[in-house]
């Protein structure tokens, strides 16, 4: 009876022994697939957050001028003069520099804004209110030239200087208002896509303190929206997501269900 007695606990000892093994390789597992699922979200969260500062920093002149970021009231004025091209002669075409450029106002009036042209015929003009503006040249022996527009709504003026007199030059651009639609629009799909990607380490934060697995699964799913590399962050994000599918058990409220 003794023997029996024996052999029975040595067999619940080893019982205890193999399945305090199998919990330990389990949770070893466990902590692995979490690890690397976190690793995975981390990735290409980071991967979103360099692709949307990349998107700003795709023209710096543009986003510090954008009415999300700037002041609404004023824009910098570049612009580029250059000679009317001449077919006949094969002339023309090369900037004009020491030419003066005026803006009045909608009543004809001289501004305090005004500057002359370099070497490369450009110039620049800071802080310019965003109204309708008149910009003016005067150069002797060629026409008048006078464009309207609006600061702001033209990257960069194209302006040409033509011999000659008679009537002036009258060029309206205030219809052309569409890139500042553009960069507002750049702008904001930028700071979505950080904003995802930040979504997504939130998410890996959420999924290492283990609470609650639901809203650790929707802050990562929000963070795809942050497209890094177009797909490639998502997709990694997506991975990160079904391998934390597999390990449920580590968060809190899905063992309080179960």
């Amino acid at each position: 009876m003794s023997d029996e007695g024996d052999l029975v606990v040595r067999l619940d000892l080893d019982d205890e022994v193999e399945s305090a093994v199998f919990r330990e390789s389990s949770e070893d597992a466990l902590e692995w697939t979490l690890n690397v699922a976190i690793g995975l979200i981390v990735a290409g969260s980071l991967l979103g957050l360099w692709f949307g500062i990349l998107l700003f920093a795709a023209d710096p002149q543009d986003v510090l001028e954008n009415p999300l970021f700037a002041d609404e009231n004023t824009a910098t004025v570049n612009g580029q003069l250059l000679s009317a091209l001449d077919v006949e002669n094969n002339t023309g075409g090369d900037p004009v520099e020491g030419v003066r450029i005026i803006l009045l106002n909608m009543d004809d009036e001289p501004t305090s804004h005004s500057a002359f042209t370099d070497r490369d015929g450009r110039f620049s003009m800071e802080n310019v209110p965003q109204d309708s503006f008149i910009l003016k040249i005067s150069e002797e022996g060629h026409r008048v030239v006078r464009t309207t527009f609006i600061p702001g709504d033209q990257a960069v003026l194209s302006l040409t200087l033509t011999p000659g007199d008679g009537e002036p030059i009258e060029d309206d651009l205030r219809k052309d208002t569409y890139l500042e639609s553009a960069v507002l629009l750049a702008s904001v799909v930028a700071s979505l896509t950080i904003v995802s990607a930040l979504f997504g380490f939130v998410g890996a934060t959420e999924a290492r303190r283990g609470k609650r697995y639901r809203r650790t699964q929707y802050l990562c799913g929000l963070a795809l929206f942050s497209r890094g590399g177009i797909f490639i962050g998502p997709l990694l994000i997506l991975v990160g997501m079904g391998m934390l599918s597999a390990t449920k058990r580590h968060f809190e409220d899905v063992d309080g269900d179960q």
